[in-house]
């Protein structure tokens, strides 16, 4: 089992732009590879890290290059893009 999927990182919105960030390591996880993650999220979420086709908050879980919150918004912005380009 990897350090994110027993869910150490939390995220949580607030008013919009803001977020509040925490997470928890446990003496079996590498806690330095967690604060990494959590630093590398902290930067994305402080820059305004939401999905390009819904707008929504991106999940903890993603990627830290990630565009898109699920893989219907990534198919519905294709399909979007290619619609604009036949037109």
């Amino acid at each position: 089992m990897s350090d994110r999927e027993s869910a150490t990182i939390w995220i949580e919105e607030l008013d919009p732009p803001y977020v509040r960030m925490g997470f928890t390591s446990y003496p079996w996880q590498n806690s330095h590879r967690i604060a990494q993650r959590a630093n590398a999220l902290a930067r994305n979420y402080s820059k305004g890290w939401y999905c390009a086709y819904c707008g929504e908050l991106m999940p903890e879980w993603k990627r830290l290059d990630a565009k898109f919150c699920k893989e219907g918004c990534r198919k519905m912005a294709a399909r979007k893009r290619r619609t604009r380009s036949r037109v």
